[in-house]
């Protein structure tokens, strides 16, 4: 009996280690195997940013413009630092969004899924699909 319940407790722990590996920093989120630059990234921007006011328009804030037909050309323009696929944790757009003294987007710091959906989807190479 004590040789099963080891050996169960074993496989959990070799499991949870598996499961975690190159997933979101947080548990209880369940992203896609496949995150969209379109269907998920995209409407983040649509809610938290652009209808907030801040990354749209003439004069975005920051420079930066969220809108759909400009955002990932925007994000993606050499040596603007907001996406680094090779080290995503230093993706200025995730860690501003990050940020715990200056979160973006101002209204409130995004929650936990949300934020790591970002990350997960710049780890996996910031795809615009």
């Amino acid at each position: 009996m004590y040789k099963k319940y080891v050996a169960l407790v074993l496989m959990m722990y070799c499991y949870s280690c598996e499961k975690d590996k190159g997933s979101l920093p947080v548990k209880g989120c369940n992203p896609p195997a496949q995150i969209s630059y379109q269907q998920h990234i995209q409407p983040i921007f649509n809610t938290y940013c652009i209808n907030a006011g801040c990354h749209s328009g003439a004069s975005p804030g920051g420079n930066l413009n969220l809108e759909p037909s400009a955002s990932y050309a925007q994000l993606m323009k050499s040596g603007s630092g907001y996406i680094n696929t090779s080290q995503p944790n230093f993706s200025l757009l995730y860690s501003q969004m990050n940020s715990s003294s200056n979160p973006m987007p101002k209204t409130g710091k995004l929650d936990d899924c949300t934020i790591g959906l970002i990350l997960e989807w710049i780890q996996q190479g910031a795809k615009n699909n």
